[in-house]
């Protein structure tokens, strides 16, 4: 989930000037993977090597005395590689020097790239000195130091077919190799004018007149760029850290419930339980399960709802024209772009593409809030099918920075129309789906959403209106008058608390362009086929040992999305219905499910989750008690009576 680069010149021959230049420009390329921390690994001709580690950005670590220090000694002596990492915080504190990239380890020196999902196992099998390293990458520099201390007496294939998930490396060893190896295919090499390689985690992080002459490293298969020699060398590692704001909340990703406050899980177990019981009290349609607090909604004398009313049953065309449809818009590549959130939707959409044989390539934009859970879903699936997978990620941390703002803003005024300015940061997915797919040959782009997870209500609260699609289904379309006041009403709203302005500007902008003005030209496979939950959850979870992330969601739905618990807690509060009511109510219509179940359903799907709660707020690193006791206050301005 990271960006790699580097540059390894061939047997007898050494880095020139040109060579770092292009590696500082490889390096700058890869921060679009990830921004949290970064490092060089520099390789001398004694055998020597020489780590700088930051935790924060390639382009601001080049610029500190060590890495400046590291480039010097390049220029000014034979140094034969190299290479570095860009990272993308999954795995292990970046707060801790020993948890960045490049993982110095006994003999090795590596940079990975990707999720090691059975890190834990790896780690208890081999019994070996993990130095205290938390990341899943460090499983790759223990399976190398156990292979060089029983005498490598197997073949290298042996040793990273332990590997369970998704990886991309470049290793070095203290006796003057240089490996790499991939088993998605997010490595590339390209060769330079005197035969030196060039790595890259992408085409595009190549210098304009080598791009089109790179090509992707073979999967499953060990290269050596470098050959052991009988030396050997030594190795520094310096650190040149520093004081990051909003480094600490990838902590709440991997909170674990014996972290979470025992006073705060009692006092929202409460809240969410009085939430519970006034959603009980609720008028509801006697067709589907939607209550009368639905913004905009009604009932016929049969207790039917408006939307029920006007819902028309779509027609599907079926796999086989997907198939060829899809096939239709193939370029000379004939590639195909499928976007990967980690969720149960788009993890099937990658399997089934995958199945009609179409060469695929994932994308996934991080914006901070994916769950550890998804990340490996993800990571999983990739490196089982061996597809290469497209990261996209801003600098999470100014991200967790504004959503903290916001959020400490929206908390002191409550105001359920406005909560998903607290979820902008994700929209730039569609812009950059596009954009990728652009970079890869202009290829198709397929998008796994589909009509049940419509929800209709967020846009209402904000302005839409709801018509029958001629299409089938229901739309919530925002025209230019909903659009107007759900501007004025985010105006307000961030008049009233100011502290959501920057947020507003910021993601809200460029979300409400991405999402609502910007031309969404995807392939659709559920508007071919019927979504069938309880068939592809069977698939994903026998083929691919796919997670909900139960410790942290209630349901499989939104489980990628660290910040569903908050937002569907509110929602309960202030309307006495989540998400879930209205996929619920969709499939009904949709007749894939009886009423009588729906209404057992919901009961476990808006289950209030404490976990899931609390990682929200350390994630974006709001004070428990604080947050507790503004939810509090506003359960009882909505239900009428205290939360303690």
């Amino acid at each position: 989930m990271c960006g790699l680069l580097g540059v390894i010149a061939t047997e007898n021959n050494y880095l020139s000037a040109e060579d770092l230049k292009r590696l500082l420009s490889i390096g700058k390329l890869a921060q679009r993977r990830g921004v949290d921390a970064s490092g060089l690994v520099l390789l001398e001709s004694n055998y020597d090597i020489h780590v700088v580690k930051a935790n924060h950005g390639f382009e601001t670590m080049i610029q500190t005395d060590a890495a400046s220090s590291l480039l010097e000694t390049a220029k000014n002596t034979e140094s034969y590689g190299l290479f570095g990492h860009s990272r993308l915080e999954t795995h292990g504190y970046s707060g801790s020097q020993v948890n960045n990239q490049p993982v110095v380890l006994g003999n090795w020196v590596v940079v990975h790239n990707g999720v090691i999902t059975n890190a834990e196992e790896i780690k208890d099998s081999l019994g070996l000195d993990d130095g205290g390293i938390e990341t899943d990458s460090v499983a790759i520099a223990l399976l190398l130091e156990e292979w060089d201390q029983s005498g490598r007496l197997v073949d290298s294939d042996e040793i990273f077919n332990r590997l369970r998930g998704e990886y991309s490396v470049i290793a070095a060893s203290l006796s003057g190799e240089v490996l790499c190896r991939t088993n998605v295919g997010n490595l590339y090499s390209v060769s330079g004018e005197q035969g030196q390689i060039y790595l890259a985690s992408e085409p595009r992080q190549f210098p304009k007149e080598l791009q089109s002459d790179c090509e992707r490293i073979n999967l499953d298969q060990t290269i050596f760029l470098r050959n052991k020699q009988e030396k050997s060398g030594q190795v520094s590692v310096i650190d040149a850290s520093r004081q990051e704001t909003g480094m600490e909340g990838a902590q709440g990703l991997h909170l674990q419930s014996n972290e979470v406050e025992e006073d705060f899980s009692r006092r929202m177990e409460r809240v969410a339980e009085q939430a519970s019981n006034y959603a009980a009290t609720l008028r509801r349609c006697t067709a589907c399960v939607l209550p009368e607090t639905f913004p905009g909604i009604s009932f016929n004398d049969q207790g039917v709802c408006s939307i029920c009313q006007n819902f028309q049953e779509p027609e599907y065309p079926g796999l086989e024209k997907l198939s060829s449809d899809l096939q239709d818009q193939l370029t000379p590549n004939g590639k195909v772009l499928v976007c990967l959130s980690g969720g149960r939707d788009s993890c099937y959409i990658l399997h089934l593409i995958h199945e009609f044989g179409f060469d695929v390539i994932a994308y996934t934009y991080d914006w901070g809030m994916v769950t550890t859970a998804a990340r490996e879903n993800m990571s999983r699936m990739c490196g089982d099918l061996g597809i290469e997978h497209v990261l996209v990620s801003p600098d999470i941390r100014q991200n967790r920075v504004r959503i903290h703002r916001a959020l400490r803003a929206w908390l002191k005024k409550p105001k359920l129309g406005t909560i998903p300015i607290l979820m902008a940061g994700d929209k730039p997915y569609f812009r950059w789906a596009r954009e990728i797919a652009r970079e890869r040959g202009d290829i198709p782009a397929v998008l796994a959403d589909h009509p049940m997870e419509t929800t209709g209500f967020k846009a209402m609260l904000a302005g839409a209106t709801f018509s029958p699609n001629q299409a089938g289904g229901v739309s919530y379309r925002l025209g230019p008058t909903g659009m107007a006041k759900m501007a004025l009403s985010y105006g307000l709203h961030a008049a009233q608390s100011p502290g959501m302005f920057p947020a507003l500007f910021k993601e809200g902008l460029t979300g409400f362009v991405d999402y609502y003005l910007r031309k969404h030209d995807f392939v659709r496979p559920f508007s071919y086929i019927p979504w069938e939950e309880e068939q592809l959850e069977e698939i994903l979870r026998s083929k691919y040992d796919w997670s909900s992330g139960e410790d942290r969601s209630s349901s499989s739905w939104r489980m990628g999305d660290g910040t569903a618990p908050f937002y569907n807690l509110m929602y309960q509060i202030g309307l006495g219905m989540t998400e879930h009511d209205t996929l619920r109510s969709n499939q009904i219509r949709y007749g894939l499910m009886e009423r009588s179940e729906a209404i057992t359903r919901l009961e476990t799907d808006n289950r209030f989750n404490s976990l899931g709660l609390a990682s929200y707020f350390v994630t974006v690193g709001i004070d428990l008690q604080w947050a507790g006791s503004r939810i509090e206050e506003f359960a009882f301005q909505s239900l009428g009576h205290e939360g303690n």
